[in-house]
């Protein structure tokens, strides 16, 4: 591995449009854009392009406007590492004849396949998407599956490995760069997704690296300081090498750094907000789906009525004290969402302690 010191002097393109951005947001199922334009929690919004992930549940240029009239900025996420079988572009012949671009089977998400992403074929599907996205007023893009050049380089069977990946991302991004460029989306920012350590892979020039960086506008992160194997909510356990590539490499010339921890528990979401504010990272957390919209500071777990991280005796007591009138606010006790706390959900509750 490269030393990470080694690219310091490197200089940056920061946007303008990303300066102000202090918050952000993160929904990718279930978005309501008149629930995103009424918060006023957040300034930035990762969104899909479509309420149902396909052409036929597109946002209209209307609904994309009615955020950006609320002074956010809209971004529109788009995996350029992997294909979706339910996009608009996937076609049912590829189940049974795959074209040679398309690759095998996410086995952690179902219906996502890795592709040989410098295929101009793919390319082109990616180009004819940012068409949409571009008529749409979106003012960027965030492009996920980046690190598909490590599955290229290291994880596919030595026959089909490509050294050259990284440098065929670096290329794959500046491409999309240019392609925005010369079709109305000049003043659209990119922000990649995780794959950070793209600038210190084997065969990628210090010249590679100036391109990358001056062709994005800023980085998402997930699963930074608490990694594990758990899909939400597991122990503090910051990423000590990723932390100090950020800090060194792509914090340096002013580019926000967006971070997203998947978190319900609020004692692990206090943490992570505070160690985030001293790394001078922009922090969101949600649940893994991406299906509800929260004010960045969380979703706390259904039936943590104290919010302590916990679901225990303490909290049927504290739901036990509202319905007697004890207690005059009360929340995360709605367990079956009919809109009131009562017996049922004391019962609800209890069952969920004792693991019935």
């Amino acid at each position: 591995m490269k030393n990470i010191l080694a690219f310091t002097f490197i200089i940056f393109a920061f946007s303008q449009t990303l300066e102000n951005v202090n918050s952000w947001a993160y929904q990718l199922q279930n978005l309501d854009p008149a629930e995103v334009s009424q918060n006023t929690t957040f300034e930035m919004i990762v969104m899909d392009y479509s309420v149902s992930g396909s052409d036929n549940g597109a946002y209209s240029a209307e609904e994309i406007q009615l955020i950006k009239n609320s002074n956010k900025l809209a971004i529109c996420y788009i995996s350029i590492g992997e294909a979706e079988d339910y996009r608009s572009y996937w076609q049912s012949s590829w189940s049974s004849n795959p074209p040679e671009w398309l690759g095998a089977e996410n086995p952690d998400w179902a219906g996502n396949f890795k592709v040989k992403f410098w295929y101009p074929e793919w390319q082109n599907i990616i180009f004819t998407w940012l068409d949409t996205i571009i008529a749409q007023g979106f003012d960027g893009i965030y492009m996920d599956i980046i690190d598909a050049y490590y599955y290229w380089m290291e994880e596919v069977p030595n026959p089909q490995q490509e050294p050259y990946a990284a440098v065929y991302m670096i290329d794959f991004v500046e491409n999309i760069r240019n392609y925005l460029t010369e079709n109305g989306g000049e003043n659209m920012v990119i922000i990649p997704q995780n794959g950070e350590y793209i600038v210190l892979e084997n065969y990628v020039t210090e010249n590679d690296v100036q391109r990358y960086l001056s062709t994005c506008d800023a980085i998402g992160v997930e699963d930074l300081f608490f990694y594990g194997n758990q899909d939400m909510n597991n122990s503090y356990n910051p990423d000590e090498e990723r932390l100090e590539l950020l800090t060194d490499i792509y914090q340096p010339g002013g580019w926000p750094i967006f971070s997203i921890e998947y978190l319900t528990h609020q004692n692990k979401i206090n943490q992570y907000l505070q160690v985030a504010e001293v790394n001078n990272f922009i922090p969101y957390c949600s649940v893994r789906d991406l299906d509800v919209l929260t004010d960045g500071f969380g979703v706390t777990e259904l039936g943590d009525v104290n919010s302590d991280g916990t679901i225990d005796v303490l909290d049927a007591t504290l739901v036990a004290n509202y319905i007697l009138g004890i207690e005059s606010e009360i929340q995360n006790a709605d367990m079956n969402n009919d809109g009131l706390v009562n017996v049922i959900d004391i019962v609800m509750l209890i069952n969920l302690i004792i693991g019935d």
